[in-house]
């Protein structure tokens, strides 16, 4: 009995060794698919996928993605605004509800439909104890890949790796984060003042006593009539600013100073002054800038209209709209107090204030392995700081819960690359042709600028090591445009301790200024962008001087420019300094000189912390 049941055990022994060899095999055979095999299970598994994106969640479905090296690429985009709503002007109701098509290069538009919805994906910037905080929106998508494993590769189940990578911009796709513009240095002249005062040698602050008259006004050189809708300027001692609206024959008894009207929109010039007592009654002003023909002996030849445009200070906004050069971000007021008017006051935004603020930023995955060396003064980046080399882009997240041994789903790194243009407000501008006027054939002066804005080169910067960690939802479902939607996730700046894991950075601005930020006129205009042009005022005909006789479109804005910070000017700058002289861009200090620096002062720099809010993402299946 004993031989029989020890000869039973035996044969037990023997088919479970023979099931573990033959099952051996099998796995085995599994490993060694050709790589057409394994092509056809992925294809079969994102078919799946796109069939039902629940299945992600199967234990088989993770083990056959995990034996193939299964990736599935995906766009991460940010939810809660749209990427192509247009913008509106918080002064809607006094300049007549402009707004801007798109991401705000296109010309006036008042039909176009305002977007007022918020944004939930917010981040703040602290610029350090001298410039403080500043809030930005963030929009766009980014490209990714996620890579499937389980514990067969010795992972928990549902673990899954997430590659961040770089929009190499083919395709007709931009797949990079947006921001709205960063708000950095403030004057409150811009939302006091006139424009004009400048020109006209009013004194900066209120006289005392309440002295009014020519060179004394109540009113300091500022911007604040430097508005859309300028016919409605307010009025100075008494006299309404408003332009006139038809054809005048007589500013004066002589026929050189037969003036022509301009439409609506257009500032007046010395409103509330008589240009001499013959000009007939009213202090009503100038229809435009006087300028003079050549050979006329001083006689006002005729008025060019100043329209303000794209350049008005209430077409700068806030709001959460990414990728607009005229919105700062979601706060109101973001600088100090200090305005002569109440923050309060209907209609007034302490962001207005802003004299230097950059673009909309678009964030680019930066490439693995850049190196960037920040401690030359001189080189395109910012400086002062210590060299880095950027890390791969990316992490891991788990499906079913959190990261086992962590306190959330989702935890990436991202390291950023943008390029930084400023754009500058010109305020109090110097303005050599006081008393004397534009004169036909000679160069426009600086003076021309007062009020409006300039656009400078970029600066590239980096990013690095944006920390980001949160939850992770299987949520199937189709968006509003009609993607197939895997998941959702929300992501912020993870908190270690009572801490912030912020992202600390240098970042910098150029100070240079390069061209101007309307557009280029296409009719008797300078070429700025190939530097053919020599900045000479262009008479077009006798009387009114409108769009056609002015380099500059007022209705129609340039997009920043693609060069480097402190390159040649375009012709209009170039050639707006004192007799002819020309701009030059910034020279290195010499040590030779007693300087103990060689940077030419065109960037500054400043350290930055980086602390993303709760960030709302849709992640899509495919190439979206």
């Amino acid at each position: 009995m004993r031989h029989k049941v020890s000869h039973f055990l035996a044969l037990v022994v023997i088919s479970a060794l023979t099931v573990g060899l033959l099952a051996g095999p099998a796995d085995a055979k599994t490993h060694r698919m050709s790589a057409k095999q394994k092509a056809h299970v992925r294809a079969k598994l994102r078919k799946q996928i796109k069939k039902n994106p629940k299945v992600v969640q199967k234990k088989w479905f993770l083990k056959r993605a995990s034996l193939v090296n299964f990736q599935l690429p995906v766009t991460i985009r940010l939810r809660g605004v749209p990427p192509t709503a247009p913008n509106t002007n918080p002064s809607a109701v006094s300049n007549g509800n402009y707004c801007y098509d798109n991401q705000a290069t296109g010309p006036l538009n008042t039909s176009c439909t305002a977007y007022n919805g918020s944004n939930p994906n917010i981040a703040n910037i602290d610029l350090g104890s001298s410039l403080g905080q500043r809030q930005v929106a963030l929009g766009g998508s980014l490209s990714g890949t996620i890579t499937f494993h389980d514990s067969f590769d010795g992972g928990a189940l549902g673990n899954v790796d997430i590659s961040l990578n770089r929009d190499q911009g083919t395709g007709g796709k931009d797949h990079t984060l947006k921001t709205t513009s960063i708000p950095l240095l403030w004057n409150d002249q811009v939302t006091s003042g006139r424009f004009d005062g400048n020109d006209l040698g009013l004194l900066d602050s209120p006289p005392a006593n309440g002295v009014t008259g020519f060179g004394v006004n109540p009113q300091p050189t500022g911007c604040s009539d430097y508005k859309v809708g300028g016919r409605n300027v307010g009025t100075v001692n008494g006299y309404s600013g408003y332009n006139l609206d038809s054809t005048v024959t007589t500013l004066g008894v002589s026929s050189p100073y037969t003036s022509y009207a301009f439409g609506t929109d257009y500032l007046t010039y010395a409103r509330g002054f008589k240009p001499t007592t013959s000009y007939g009654t009213g202090n009503t002003g100038l229809p435009g800038y006087p300028w003079l023909g050549t050979g006329v002996d001083g006689f006002v030849t005729g008025f060019f209209g100043i329209k303000s445009g794209v350049d008005a200070i209430d077409q700068v906004t806030t709001g959460g709209l990414p990728g607009n050069d005229y919105v700062v971000g979601p706060s109101p007021n973001p600088f100090p107090q200090g305005s002569p008017y109440s923050p309060n006051a209907p209609g007034f935004f302490n962001a207005q204030n802003s004299v230097l603020r950059t673009n909309a930023l678009s964030l680019n995955i930066a490439p693995a392995g850049t190196s960037v060396n920040q401690a030359d003064p001189n080189g395109d980046h910012p400086s002062g700081s210590q060299n880095i080399v950027l890390g791969k882009s990316g992490g891991q997240a788990n499906l079913f819960g959190n990261i086992p041994g962590k306190s959330y789903g989702i935890d990436i790194t991202a390291n950023f690359a943008t390029k930084i243009s400023s754009i500058i407000r010109v305020v109090d501008q110097d303005a050599f042709h006081t008393h004397l006027g534009l004169f036909a054939g000679e160069h426009y002066p600086a003076g021309v600028f007062n009020c409006a804005q300039i656009w400078t080169g970029y600066v590239q910067n980096y990013i690095p090591s944006v920390h980001l960690a949160g939850s992770l939802k299987i949520a199937p479902g189709l968006t509003s445009d009609g993607h197939l939607r895997i998941a959702k996730a929300t992501v912020s700046t993870p908190v270690i301790g009572n801490t912030p894991d912020a992202a600390r950075f240098a970042v910098a601005a150029c100070l240079s200024p390069e061209s101007n930020f309307k557009a280029n006129n296409t009719v008797n205009s300078i070429d700025s962008d190939s530097y053919t042009g020599n900045g000479l005022l262009i008479p077009g005909g006798a009387g009114k001087k409108d769009i056609n006789g002015q380099p500059l479109n007022p209705d129609l804005n340039r997009s920043a420019p693609d060069d480097p910070c402190n390159q040649t000017q375009s012709a209009l700058l170039h050639y707006s300094g004192m007799n002819g002289t020309t701009v030059p861009t910034l020279t290195d200090g010499d040590v030779a000189d007693g300087y103990t620096t060689t940077d030419n002062g065109a960037r500054v720099s400043v350290g930055a912390d980086l602390n993303v809010q709760n960030v709302s993402i849709d992640v899509l299946i495919g190439d979206v």
